[in-house]
């Protein structure tokens, strides 16, 4: 592409090269993508430490004034279990993700690289003000028409500035192209590393959840038989047709099995992280009890 002269010191064309702006654009909007991403990437683990600190807290928390003879009281205890079992499994996830620490290696060496061209882009417009300088000034001896032999002079040395710019301009053209170009398959590999890491903190979340799991179900399918309709499965429902189901739902409790039918059954997995008791069955003060849960949130 033949270079595009604008104007330089209001008067004298400047050299410009539209390719060159382009591909220098196309650069700053992938490094732009990167600046925004790479952080929120590196976050991904920290987020699901809020989530598995949430549901533990909640869990260690509702389990401090329950006794052992409390009706739902192995309800608290799966809580409390699954709860310690997602915030190891995800510490764990997060310290190996392999995936996602490749993903932030190549978008860190792909923005330096990025950066390593705009140097280049700098460097050029020495070049650029040399071929410039000396094809300003040949203008100008020329309309004089006077001091031949300096014009002579200033001929060789403008096609030697001339053939150093069209050659930095060209290279420069070319790496530019083939690092934007780059950007297709290292933004794809960011995108994988994402949702790799989530569905690997998902699956755990499953795995961890074994022992609730089956309180959440069974509590939803009595509710569902004990007042007709569960509000919260999506279906629509006025206020006052929620509070008449509410009152429906109290006045059934008092004839019907509530709906933790799996209460006050032992659990197949329960391990022996459920909450300690004393000798008698009742808790002690909540500073006594759970003091592995607590240092372990400290």
């Amino acid at each position: 592409m033949a270079p595009v002269t604008t104007p330089l010191f209001g008067t004298s064309p400047k050299t410009t090269n539209r390719e060159v702006e382009h591909w220098m654009n196309n650069l700053n909007e992938v490094q732009s993508v990167i600046r925004s991403v790479e952080p929120k990437l590196n976050s991904t683990g920290g987020k699901w430490k809020a989530v598995a600190q949430h549901v533990k807290e909640v869990s260690d928390e509702l389990s401090q004034i329950f006794n052992k003879e409390d009706p739902h009281f192995d309800v608290i205890v799966a809580g409390v279990n699954s709860g310690r079992k997602f915030e190891n499994s995800q510490t764990e996830i997060a310290k190996n993700d392999v995936v996602r620490e490749r993903a932030l290696m190549r978008l860190k060496k792909y923005s330096d690289e990025i950066e390593a061209l705009r140097r280049e882009y700098k460097e050029r417009e020495k070049v650029r003000e040399r071929y410039d300088h000396y094809r300003v000034k040949l203008e100008n001896l020329e309309k004089k028409g006077k001091d031949q032999p300096r014009i002579e002079r200033n001929q060789q040395k403008l096609k030697d500035a001339e053939d150093a710019y069209h050659a930095v301009t060209a290279e420069l053209i070319q790496k530019m192209e083939t690092s934007w170009k780059k950007h297709v398959e290292i933004f794809a590999e960011a995108s994988i590393a994402l949702w790799h890491t989530q569905m690997l903190m998902i699956d755990e979340f499953s795995k961890s959840s074994e022992e609730i799991r089956p309180y959440v179900q069974d509590y939803l399918n009595n509710l569902n038989t004990s007042s007709g309709n569960y509000v919260g499965d999506g279906t629509s429902a006025t206020l006052g047709e929620s509070m008449e189901q509410s009152k429906s739902a109290e006045s059934e409790d008092k004839r019907t099995t509530r709906p933790f039918q799996r209460s006050r059954q032992t659990t197949g997995n329960s391990d022996s992280s459920s909450p300690t008791l004393d000798e008698n069955g009742k808790q002690a003060s909540s500073s006594d009890i759970y003091q592995s849960m607590r240092s372990a949130q400290a």
